[in-house]
């Protein structure tokens, strides 16, 4: 083989040696030069190129006349170089030896398979590039240029045919990117030139119905339909009908001047609809980096898995789950046209979300009618799951209680992602890539800080800034509530608030508002923690200053033997009121216990008291009663219990 020799078939016939163009202009020699190059590194038989050249009706001196041909183009591609054997002969026919990238009609097949693996898993901008790479090889119709026989007719309708569906996987992938404007006049050209091909109607009928021209969309119907009867006698698919029918609503009249109910036909049939229920971004959002990248990435799919894609991001209260994945949504909705479910499943507010009623909002989004929900959640699920299972759809599911609540609320088909968020473990959540998140960096905690009440202000007390970051327990929660009390009161220090913060008694009354109160959170969770793990607990937070602590430090202050000390420990993990760490850097490994834990269990052992039911005990229900933005935590006037700083 030699790589200097290229031969194109996707468009005019070219065979080119570097920068020089050798294609043969005699009709036989070019209709030879086609199909060897089609079945390149394949014995051709002399049979087979007979039949090409003279089908059923072959001279006498056919295979004199056929040798003369083989000589005249060996000739012709002897000029790539005298040692060149490009055109081979063998016992039984003929072989031209080419590299594998040197016919466009294989990187043409490498470029569809890759554009329609990119699609499969949800890359549509990745697709799009792929497939238009492909198409950009095909400057015309395959081999326009050559006289072509029975056999290398066969090959042109192969070239032919694998051109339009990479056309129609291309045009999908722009849909999803929301490319529609720019596909119109495309689809309409494309139309013109394949007035039977179905696919292109329906595509043209969805671009016009995503630019909100709905009128014309219908006319492209109403056009499919009369070439059809009238050309061919036969009705457009079920497919077009149906999406004709999802375009009309009741005030739009019935088709094509029939008798039809248009009443009926919007109660069988949903409008088309696509959900966008997520809720708005923070616009201060800080840090991160690197798993908004890999969430991004793993939302797209790399991996070519034929189920939806699924994401949990999982920490301790108040780490910035919920902020960290409703940034990534808003980053990747583009990709899934189809759809953005979102439900907050309310594991907070001891009050777990119902996923009957959480599927029925979201069934109730794509177009349906009450009275055409199931009763039964399994039935929800199913129908949920068939809706997604040709879509590119993202759903969204907030602070998750358990497994069981959340696999029916997951969509069906290879083009979804789930991200799930919860503090605690799903462990019956199969098949997810999790995401532990560690407390923000210090630096992202000070430019938070900075989003929320200046950067002038940051820099002049840098080091109070970054000090009530490392109280707060880098935890974005608990900044932007110091922050917006701060916003508040724009005269107040910072090193005063970092004295008040230091207090860790104190310090969880600081970091509750009336919109967000991490108390009531960490009452429910605790709540939750079997008696024995409470008790240790309190045990490891009440007798040790010390937040650090591993395995034998908390047998010994619980007076328990190691292996009960163990599984109690996991279990305060799973509930993240430890967190795990590596001691010494050598892989010792330790605990260490949340600043607003720390604060939580102290407040808890002034009280003398463990709560057990924060819905019932009304002590505890005081101990954290929302403080406004300018309190003290303690329910006094915030003016006089600051010395009158927070008056302008």
């Amino acid at each position: 083989m030699t790589s200097d020799v290229a031969i194109a078939v996707m468009g005019a016939l070219e065979l080119r040696a570097g920068e020089r163009v050798l294609t043969p202009s005699a009709p036989k020699l070019r209709s030879l030069l086609a199909l060897l190059a089609l079945r390149s590194n394949q014995i051709v038989t002399t049979g087979t190129l007979m039949e090409e050249l003279w089908e059923n009706d072959p001279p006498v001196s056919a295979l004199a006349t056929l040798q003369t041909y083989i000589y005249q183009l060996r000739r012709v591609l002897a000029k790539v170089g005298p040692d060149a054997q490009i055109l081979q002969t063998k016992p039984q026919g003929y072989v031209i030896r080419l590299e594998r990238d040197k016919l466009d009609w294989n990187q043409f097949k490498d470029h569809v398979r890759d554009g329609r693996a990119a699609l499969d898993r949800g890359g549509a901008e990745a697709a799009s590039a792929a497939l238009g790479r492909a198409l950009a090889l095909s400057t015309g119709d395959p081999l326009a240029d050559v006289e072509a026989g029975p056999i290398l007719s066969a090959h042109i309708n192969e070239l032919t045919e694998n051109k339009l569906q990479a056309l129609e996987l291309r045009i999908e992938a722009d849909l999803r990117l929301g490319r529609a404007r720019q596909l119109i006049a495309e689809l309409k050209t494309l139309i013109a030139a394949n007035p039977y091909h179905e696919d292109f109607y329906f595509k043209l009928m969805l671009s016009l119905e995503y630019c909100g021209r709905r009128v014309e969309a219908l006319e492209v119907y109403q056009e499919l339909r009369r070439t059809l009867v009238e050309e061919l006698g036969i009705e457009p698919s079920a497919k077009v009908q149906q999406l004709q029918l999802q375009l009309l609503t009741v005030h739009e009249g019935s088709l094509s001047g029939a008798d039809t109910d248009t009443a009926t036909i919007a109660t069988i049939t949903p409008r088309i609809t696509r959900p966008a229920q997520l809720p708005p971004d923070l616009p201060d959002f800080a840090g991160r980096a690197s798993a908004v990248s890999m969430l991004g990435d793993l939302s797209l799919g790399t991996d070519g898995t034929p189920a939806a894609r699924l994401l949990h991001v999982t920490g301790m209260l108040g780490i910035g789950k919920t902020a960290l994945a409703l940034h990534v949504a808003h980053l990747i909705r583009e990709r899934f046209v189809d759809g953005q479910f979102h439900a907050d499943l309310g594991n907070g507010s001891g009050r777990p979300a119902d996923p009957y009623a959480v599927l029925g909002r979201f069934l109730r989004a794509t177009g349906l009618a009450d009275a055409d929900l199931p009763q039964e959640l399994d039935e929800r699920a199913q129908m949920f799951r068939s809706w997604t299972a040709d879509r590119n759809v993202l759903v969204l599911l907030d602070d998750a209680a358990s497994a069981s609540q959340v696999a029916p609320l997951l969509p069906g088909g290879s083009r979804c992602t789930a991200l799930i968020t919860s503090c605690c473990a799903l462990p019956g959540l199969h098949g997810a890539r999790v995401l532990e998140l560690e407390p923000l960096e210090i630096d992202s905690c000070a430019e938070l800080l900075a989003a929320l009440i200046g950067r002038d202000r940051v820099e002049r007390e840098e080091d109070m800034a970054r000090s009530i970051a490392q109280l707060c327990g880098r935890l974005p929660l608990a900044i932007r509530v110091i922050g917006t009390k701060l916003r508040e009161a724009p005269r107040y220090p910072l090193r005063k608030m970092v004295r008040r913060l230091a207090d860790e008694c104190r310090l969880l009354p600081e970091l509750c508002t009336e919109e967000r109160g991490l108390g009531d959170r960490l009452c429910h969770e605790h709540a939750r923690l079997s008696a024995d793990a409470r008790h240790l607990l309190s045990r490891i937070v009440g007798e040790s200053a010390n937040p650090f602590v591993d395995i034998g430090k908390a047998s010994a202050l619980g007076d328990l033997d190691l292996y009960t000390t163990e599984l109690l420990i996991e279990e305060l993990v799973r509930a993240r009121f430890l967190r795990t760490i590596d001691l010494d850097g050598y892989g010792a490994g330790g605990y260490v216990v949340p600043v607003v834990v720390r604060s939580f269990v102290r407040q808890n052992r002034q009280a003398h008291e463990v709560p057990v039911d924060p819905t019932t005990d009304s002590r505890i229900g005081r101990a954290y009663v929302p403080a406004g933005p300018l309190s003290v935590g303690n329910g006094q006037n915030p003016s006089a219990a600051l010395g009158g700083e927070f008056r302008r």
